[in-house]
């Protein structure tokens, strides 16, 4: 349905429609005649705060890295003993976005049956000691906006420690396996692909002047306004006001609750007038997708959308990487290569990210006809791969096989004297695994989960707004929502879970019978298994 807004149809960029026409997508190496797409998998069931909570409070990571960035004020040093322990600040950090809010948080933590979990957690992980040590009830939000400004100044120390505890608990999991056999190039294995997004978080207010007047009284208004949040460009085209937050994903095929976050920043604190490409937000997940290959060299494939040109992708592809995005509009068909043949002639051109062969129609319209691609073939190692689509050329006097190369040589590295750039942007042009394939849907359809995170998170805080202003605090608040995600997925894998796990539903649809007699006491039953 056509909006009849008019400011809802001047959002609406206006593309001009190539002048030339793409043949049929061929049957191929990419598009085979019996593949099949990914099997649905079963519905991910709800997990009530309190089950968060105790996979929360059950991860032993959580106190490494508390105890790695926040350590103890000891005996005889300046300055004021923190009320808790800096663990306790962090489980207050992520049980934010468990409860919604931090007076949400405050009230949940005070309830006894809710501070014995976090206390009966930190008996399990910490000992008798340290749990018996622990104040009478939770902490206060005064508490909280004491300590928040520690956790603000090491922001960056904690984001890293969490990362690097993150790809350790996704490699214990099975995920970023190195055992290739378990995926191909072609076809990577779930766990093998990482998927990139990035989301534009939405601060508590959406005020943008401190002071303003009302137009009828003459009073003036005072505001709180976020210092970092701009309109910041989601989607295509959607305007949104807010912060940007590049996130890094893995998850298992066909499991609910496990999908691991490897790492999060935030990126592009500026205008689309001033960085209308987008560079910021590239080189942001560029710097973060080098840094979680450095840990984890499993990794097959990186699913991300257009915000990755071909300078972006080229050093990726170096290392070993098949870096799927889909085309960027408005890219013209460039030349590759001539092939000249005894008795033919065939003009191979790289039009929607793939080599076609360029003809003339009757009509006299340009066609660009896509080559078949017979084999992908992957050389190299380390930081030197090279990756080659076989094509075949349809010929009247038989076909012909020609190796074209899919990643930047170093002949398109030289520099032109002319234009003083590369000569050939080859992977702004050409992919390893072309859009409008099966195999390329296939991946493009993994980027749906990192959809499925921000929603998530989304829906986690009261009116989707994230409750902190800045860029830091909005990350802060990001880095504990990615620790319960991954302590959820932590916990679902291993059961390490305190709380028994629910009784399922019996055949005849007869209520179930729950696990334990009082199951609204929250009463933590044992070691994890």
């Amino acid at each position: 349905m056509t909006s009849k807004n008019p400011k809802d149809k001047a959002k609406i960029r206006k593309r001009k429609k190539p002048e030339w026409t793409l043949g049929p997508i061929p049957e191929d190496v990419f598009s085979p005649t019996n593949f099949s797409p990914e099997p649905k998998g079963p519905q991910a069931p709800n997990i009530p705060q309190i089950r968060r909570l105790e996979y929360l409070v059950t991860n032993p990571d959580l106190y490494e890295v508390a105890d790695a960035v926040l350590p103890r004020k000891q005996p005889g040093t300046r300055g004021r003993t923190p009320h808790f322990p800096p663990y306790i600040y962090m489980i207050f950090l992520a049980a934010i976005s468990v409860f919604g809010t931090a007076l949400a948080t405050e009230a949940n933590l005070q309830h006894p049956d809710m501070w014995n979990i976090v206390r009966k957690g930190v008996r399990l992980r910490l000992g008798d000691e340290e749990a018996d040590a622990l104040p009478a009830s939770g902490p206060l939000k005064h508490h909280w906006t004491e300590f928040q400004p520690k956790l603000l100044r090491i922001l960056p120390r904690l984001r890293e420690a969490s990362r690097d505890i993150w790809i350790r608990q996704a490699l214990a999991q099975g995920l970023l396996a190195e055992d290739r056999p378990r995926g191909c190039w072609l076809r990577p294995h779930r766990s093998q692909v990482i998927n990139v997004d990035a989301t534009v978080v939405r601060p508590p207010s959406d005020q943008t002047e401190p002071v303003t007047i009302d137009e009828d009284t003459g009073e003036l208004r005072r505001h709180r306004v976020d210092p970092d949040a701009g309109i910041q460009i989601e989607g295509g085209d959607n305007a949104v006001y807010g912060k940007k937050i590049v996130t890094f994903s893995v998850r298992q095929a066909e499991t609910p609750h496990s999908r691991v976050i490897l790492d999060v920043d935030s990126a592009r604190h500026r205008s689309p007038e001033e960085d209308p490409e987008r560079e910021e937000e590239a080189s942001t997940a560029c710097r973060m997708a080098n840094d979680i290959l450095d840990r984890a060299p499993g990794v097959i494939a990186i699913s991300i959308d257009t915000v990755w040109r071909g300078m972006h992708r080229a050093p990726l592809i170096r290392r070993g990487v098949i870096v799927y995005t889909p085309q960027h509009d408005g890219i013209n068909p460039r030349p590759l290569q001539k092939y000249a043949y005894p008795g033919c002639v065939h003009d191979v051109y790289a039009a929607v990210g793939r080599s076609c062969e360029r003809r003339i129609t009757v009509e006299g319209k340009t066609l660009y006809n896509p080559l078949p691609v017979r084999e992908l073939l992957v050389r190299g190692s380390g930081t030197n791969w090279r990756f080659y689509h076989s094509v075949e050329i349809p010929c009247r006097k038989g076909p012909h096989r020609e190796l074209i190369p899919v990643y930047e040589t170093a002949e398109d590295r030289s520099i032109d004297p002319r234009t003083k750039r590369k000569k050939f942007n080859r992977c702004e042009h050409i992919r390893q695994i072309p859009p409008h394939t099966d195999f390329g849907d296939r991946l493009k359809g993994f980027r749906q989960d990192s959809e499925s995170n921000h929603s998530t998170l989304d829906y986690t805080h009261w009116d989707k707004r994230i409750p902190a202003y800045g860029a830091a605090g909005s990350l802060l608040l990001y880095i504990g929502y990615a620790w319960v995600n991954n302590s959820v997925a932590l916990g679902t894998a291993t059961e390490s879970a305190l709380w028994p796990p629910p009784t399922t539903r019996p055949p005849n649809d007869q209520p179930a019978v729950p696990a334990a007699a009082d199951h609204h006491a929250a009463v933590l039953v044992g070691p994890p298994r």
